[in-house]
């Protein structure tokens, strides 16, 4: 797949970033995307998309975590 990772200001949460995984152009529609954060999964606060069927036979998906900046 081709992967794109984004951020944005959360507007449900202050002083929150979104974290935006764009996972593109993959076959079948089986796909696992997982955030870490030194080395730990992070499975607080995420939120996935359902896969979505594009018009060429390749799928999509969407999964965003909310999480608050830090320093290093």
């Amino acid at each position: 797949p081709k992967v794109r990772v984004s951020a944005m200001q959360s507007s449900s949460l202050p002083q929150t970033d979104r974290l935006v995984c764009t996972g593109t152009g993959f076959y079948p529609a089986e796909i696992e995307v997982k955030w870490f954060k030194n080395g730990q999964e992070e499975t607080e606060h995420v939120v996935s998309t359902d896969v979505i069927q594009n018009g060429d036979w390749t799928y999509q998906v969407l999964v965003m975590l909310e999480t608050s900046p830090q320093r290093g």
